[in-house]
């Protein structure tokens, strides 16, 4: 399994953007998750591509779970 890295920001460009490491494979899955655990829902919200799996299991996280790095 594979997660992907996506980046939270409120608009295009913010120097203040947030990246995460979301626990799911495919990436409309990642943004939903991170959407309604965040309730952030105005934000932009971008796939910037995969994660492996050695990767997922450094930061210990199980499907769905997510963490900012």
């Amino acid at each position: 399994m594979f997660g992907r890295l996506v980046r939270v920001q409120r608009h295009r460009g913010d120097p203040a953007a947030t990246i995460y490491v979301v626990a799911e494979p495919e990436a409309e899955k990642a943004i939903r998750i991170l959407k309604n655990a965040l309730s952030r829902l105005n934000d932009d919200y971008e796939d910037l591509g995969r994660v492996t799996d050695s990767l997922l299991d450094a930061l210990s996280l199980q499907p769905g779970m997510f963490t900012r790095t």
